[in-house]
């Protein structure tokens, strides 16, 4: 599952996805690229199906955020079957944790979100979410890169307000998809994991735009380089 099409176009290409992209609804501007028997290495093969959000029609950009990403993914679900969920794409880090930009993480603890305040009891807990993930700490050190949290919000910027959450989760990676796909994901009994690459560090004084900006490229190659050892380490 992937937001932009900045960072599916790499990913298609690094797994040999040649398959044209056809729409999962027509009122949906959702695109699933589906390959039969894609061989991944180390005597892995694999169907593979990226989904993209595609365009906003009314908007006229990448359709990012939570609600693209769980009507996707329930779409794609439907028509795909699949046994693993992965929420790939782009994400903001922390210096304080080691993060630096082009670095790729691996959720290995569950996935929650920082920016659904709901402080009515029970609904508190509903609205952090915590949904689980098969990534861990060795089957990061498998595919070559960190193990770490992912926490999602809808919203590019982190006022302090959302750093106190992240910061209290022990935050490594800042996104805005990741918990709404795993959301589905628990839903449908089906495995999750979430594979980001830092193109921003919330904790340094440049703003994040700035930084997303001149370093998305070099993110989303770094993400493409690294999604075929992290599918082959998670299914194996």
């Amino acid at each position: 599952m992937m937001a932009m099409e900045a960072e599916a176009d790499p990913v298609r290409r690094a797994l040999g996805i040649t398959a044209t992209g056809r729409p999962v609804h027509p009122r949906f501007p959702f695109v699933l690229y589906h390959q039969a028997g894609r061989a991944i290495g180390a005597g892995v093969t694999t169907d593979i199906a990226v989904a993209v959000y595609g365009t906003d029609p009314r908007f006229g950009v990448d359709a990012i955020g939570t609600q693209p990403a769980a009507v996707a993914t329930t779409l794609a679900a439907a028509e795909t079957e699949p046994t693993l969920i992965v929420s790939a794409g782009t994400a903001g880090g922390f210096a304080n944790r080691g993060g630096a930009i082009g670095s790729v993480y691996l959720s290995a603890a569950p996935v929650v979100f920082h920016d659904r305040r709901i402080p009515l009891g029970a609904f508190e807990p509903y609205g952090v979410g915590s949904y689980p993930t098969i990534g861990t700490d060795k089957i990061a050190e498998a595919a070559g890169v960190e193990p770490g949290v992912v926490t999602t919000g809808n919203s590019l910027d982190a006022p302090a307000v959302d750093r106190a959450t992240m910061e209290s989760a022990g935050a490594h990676a800042k996104d805005m998809e990741a918990a709404a796909v795993a959301w589905v994901a628990e839903s449908l009994g089906v495995d999750f994991a979430a594979v980001k690459a830092i193109t921003d560090l919330i904790d340094t004084p440049e703003p994040t735009a700035d930084q997303f900006e001149r370093n998305l490229t070099h993110a989303t190659e770094r993400l493409a380089e690294m999604i075929p050892a992290v599918l082959r380490a998670l299914l194996r």
